[in-house]
């Protein structure tokens, strides 16, 4: 038993927090602190880097199409066009768009490691269950109220300027895998931007360097007067300079910099050495630091470097291979735990839709189009039927006798066009019947 534990949760995880950043900031290093606000302030909002992967992984999911299931009796799988579930597809409420939604759903749950719906439940009626609307939270405020060791989450609570408390039903949870959940006593997700604060932590001071850079007009430097002495050596310590001639030096460069003399050389009447201070960008590898801490994120996020303009990094002998594996390794991965919400949000306890899913369909996607011809030849060669083809491959079957009869590899023809009887059914039938 410590101290912690006599703590309310409530308060617990902030002076957890307090004390990380006083231990943190007291040395050299100014990492910024494992807090979801930091993650979208520092990470998301404040990095470049960061928004930019997270918003190409986002607009490329654009590709893939949310669309709606139904499990036939028979096994088969068709899409459905016509029901109240469709209308989700385009809003998930009155006044969110679906498109949006789900950018909230990737962005979240990239920076902060989780995302929470809330969705509003029927509980008494013919309709019990059922949930109506869905709507995005500012997933970064919401606090879990925790509960016993059989029923973990008491509640959600939103504080601040919502001031607003949800039941457990009435909310749900997409989180990425937490490992640190039991050591920590935390109920959230574990944000990718915790591993990579060190990262993010750099590649923002660089920018900041850079920045200062920019707004001093070049690095800082020391003008020294040269004096000559004997054997043509250079005696830095005689005759320095009084105060008044350092501030007239002084005053020279800063009217030099102003925006009408800008650009222009300086002559000074006497002989200056120069001495550098060593901040040069070049001199400390700054430009190379920052691609190394995109790589570094791109490894997090499971993106290829190459996308990012990062040729130096690239593992891949093109861009459609860097893409096809953005989609295979990040993007596809992350729209399942989008599809998931869906289901988890609007099928599931509701038994009027059990036999309905939601699901991406990625057949509009170029890159991963590339072995479906080979993909399509193996499957003719195992004598699969036109509609077993084409529901492997993600098309809409067809309602035609002869799309459901294996196909022969001699002309792409079918079974039927060689005899006028149908030879898929052999019961009972021996050699003698066909001579």
């Amino acid at each position: 038993m410590t101290l912690l534990d006599f703590i309310p949760s409530v308060f617990r995880k902030k002076l957890q927090q307090a004390l990380y950043q006083y231990e943190i900031h007291s040395g050299v290093a100014n990492v910024m602190p494992d807090d979801a606000s930091a993650y979208i302030e520092k990470g998301y909002a404040g990095n470049t880097s960061v928004y930019s992967i997270i918003n190409r992984i986002d607009s490329m999911r654009k590709q893939a199409y949310l669309k709606l299931y139904k499990r036939m009796p028979d096994g088969k799988v068709e899409e459905v066009k016509d029901h109240e579930l469709t209308a989700f597809l385009s809003k998930v409420n009155q006044t969110t768009y679906t498109d949006d939604y789900i950018t909230a759903h990737i962005v979240y749950l990239l920076t902060i490691g989780e995302f929470f719906t809330y969705k509003p439940t029927l509980l008494t009626g013919i309709n019990k269950g059922k949930v109506t609307e869905l709507f995005d939270l500012p997933s970064a405020e919401v606090e879990i109220i925790e509960g016993t060791i059989f029923n973990p989450i008491k509640g959600y609570r939103i504080e601040g300027n919502y001031n607003m408390m949800f039941e457990p039903y009435e909310v749900y949870q997409s989180k990425l895998f937490n490992p640190l959940s039991k050591a920590e006593r935390s109920l959230h997700g574990l944000s990718p931007l915790r591993a990579a604060a060190k990262t993010v932590s750099k590649l923002n001071e660089i920018e900041l360097t850079q920045l200062k850079q920019y707004q001093n007009q070049g690095p800082p430097f020391v003008l020294f007067k040269e004096v000559q002495s004997n054997a043509n050596s250079i005696d830095i310590g005689q005759q320095r300079l009084t105060d008044q001639q350092r501030a007239d030096v002084t005053q020279m460069i800063k009217d030099s910099a102003n925006a009408s003399t800008r650009g222009l050389p300086l002559v000074l009447k006497d002989k200056f050495g120069k001495l550098d201070l060593g901040s040069v960008i070049a001199d400390m590898n700054v430009i190379e630091s920052s691609r190394d801490g995109i790589r570094m994120l791109c490894n997090v996020y499971g993106f290829p470097a190459d996308l990012m303009n990062d040729p130096a990094g690239s593992t891949y002998n093109n861009k459609s291979t860097a893409r096809k594996s953005a989609w295979t390794d990040c993007i596809i991965p992350n729209l399942c735990r989008v599809a998931q919400t869906f289901n988890a949000c609007l099928i599931d306890g509701y038994e009027p839709y059990k036999d309905y899913y939601f699901d991406f369909d990625y057949s509009d996607v170029e890159e991963l189009q590339e072995g479906i011809e080979t993909k399509v030849n193996w499957m003719i060669k195992a004598r699969w039927t036109g509609n077993e083809i084409r529901q492997a491959t993600g098309k809409q079957v067809f309602d035609n006798p002869l799309m459901d009869e294996p196909i022969i590899p001699m002309g792409d023809s079918f079974i039927s066009d060689y005899s006028g009887e149908d030879l898929t059914d052999q019961t009972n039938k021996s050699f003698d019947d066909y001579k």
